[in-house]
């Protein structure tokens, strides 16, 4: 037998939502006052097994009820941030860096599993106490998962301004393009890990001619590298119009040179050639 204590009704209602998949092998007996509600569990599971089911359910408590109010409160308190927009890009991708899977965040946090660093604090405690007070592990136990929270956080705020400059690159790009009178009609993209170019013609645009534009355009100034064989020419040539031949329009380098091109840019799907086009 296991008794919880929890001062509010959300975490009360959040705890036995949690704990609904496992409601035919463990039963809930709540008793509440003016100052709490004690939950008194009783499980036919193995006492690991049961453990383990009671810490992950608390830590989705945690999860649900305070982490958010802990990430604002770092992104305001620790960091100083004031802006709504601001907050929420930079609280984004603070719940990114936590918890999502793919190999950029899983770098930034080092490979720590979020949920199962927290998971694993609620069960060593549950281990040495059958009679927990929910508070108390929030305001003594969890101190090395909310260091490691702050250092998330921090990691966040330097994504978050690591876009903010890109994104002013992208801007000064634009207006840049916006400003200069086009100095081709057409060009196409067949997409890849390295644009290859096609005049009006369906020519292949050779690297010794794409350097020759490059050459005549403020490239430095503009913070383009004359090496860069994707962005770099497209600057240069400032096509009227761009015709993107293949099968990911959400690749990165696409999407760059749609948000500075905006209208002038049309994506098509591989399947034609583009010699076979007549456009």
């Amino acid at each position: 037998m296991l008794e919880l204590y929890f001062e509010s009704n959300k975490e009360v209602t959040a705890f036995r939502n949690q704990l609904t998949p496992y409601r035919k092998q463990i039963r809930v007996h709540q008793q509440t006052n003016a100052w709490s509600s004690r939950l008194r569990l009783e499980g036919d599971l193995e006492e690991r097994e049961f453990i383990h089911v009671i810490s992950s359910v608390m830590a989705e408590v945690f999860i649900e009820e305070h982490l958010s109010d802990i990430i604002i409160g770092k992104i305001t308190d620790n960091y100083y941030f004031s802006d709504p927009d601001e907050i929420n890009r930079i609280y984004d991708f603070s719940m990114w860096i936590l918890f999502e899977t793919d190999s950029d965040n899983q770098y930034l946090r080092e490979h720590v599993n979020t949920t199962k660093l927290l998971q694993d604090i609620f069960f060593r405690h549950l281990k040495e106490h059958k009679s927990i007070h929910f508070s108390a592990i929030l305001h003594f136990r969890l101190a090395s998962f909310l260091e490691f929270v702050h250092e998330c956080v921090g990691k966040a705020i330097e994504e978050f301004k690591r876009e903010e400059d890109h994104q002013a690159f992208i801007d000064m790009l634009r207006h840049y393009i916006e400003k200069k009178d086009p100095c081709v009609d057409l060009i196409y993209i067949e997409q890849g890990e390295n644009f290859i170019f096609y005049n009006d013609k369906g020519e292949v645009i050779s690297k010794d001619k794409l350097r020759m534009w490059m050459f005549q355009a403020p490239l430095y100034a503009l913070g383009l590298h004359e090496n860069e064989f994707n962005l770099s020419p497209l600057i240069a040539m400032s096509p009227a119009k761009i015709k993107v031949y293949g099968d990911d329009p959400d690749d990165p380098k696409i999407m760059t040179i749609t948000n500075i091109f905006q209208e002038r840019v049309e994506f098509e799907t591989e399947g034609t050639s583009i010699l076979s086009r007549g456009e």
